[in-house]
């Protein structure tokens, strides 16, 4: 299993377990960033029966109103436990991202890295942040780390799914095998 690491704080914030395609906005994608779709789960789901035949039994197509549903990503449970959303207006965000920018690009030259590709993607994220700032939630990592953020949007696709999308920048994120 693959484990995504923020390179600022340290914490996990994503697992293969997710699947992820790149952001395509308005047909051009978007370089360097990674887009995972949350889905709402059961908070508890408790005994999970692997091998009956749920309709030939009878059941399986009714749902427990009662459920408690949470976002699979962001939950603390069931996911990397994001703080948020934040309320954050468009402005201080924008300061917040160029601060965030200069603060991983300095974390990948001490690592002895070339921060280009990561500027690239950085600076291609900038007119869609812009455009769809409205369309965001902003989150803050399980260590309440103030210097990073995971975005969540809110698309069409999110929006018929009822949970966001989450948007990641690659090369500002850690592999970790385990």
């Amino acid at each position: 299993m693959l484990v995504y690491t923020d390179l600022l704080c340290g914490d996990q914030v994503l697992s293969d377990s997710f699947p992820t395609k790149p952001l395509v906005y308005n047909g051009e994608e978007i370089p360097g960033i990674m887009v995972a779709q949350s889905k709402l789960v059961p908070k508890d789901i408790g005994e999970v029966n692997t091998g009956a035949n749920a309709s030939a039994e009878g059941g399986g197509d009714e749902v427990d109103d009662s459920v408690e549903m949470v976002c699979n990503i962001k939950d603390p449970l069931v996911g990397f436990g994001y703080e948020g959303p934040n309320d954050i207006k468009a402005k201080d965000f924008g300061v917040l991202f160029k601060s965030y920018c200069v603060a991983v690009k300095n974390k990948i030259t001490e690592a002895g890295e070339k921060p280009g590709p990561f500027m690239k993607s950085a600076k291609a994220f900038a007119p869609f942040l812009k455009a769809e700032f409205k369309n965001f939630e902003i989150y803050s990592p399980k260590s309440f780390s103030a210097e990073t953020f995971i975005i969540g949007w809110w698309d069409d696709e999110a929006n018929t799914v009822g949970a966001p999308k989450f948007l990641y920048f690659k090369n500002a994120l850690k592999e970790e095998k385990y």
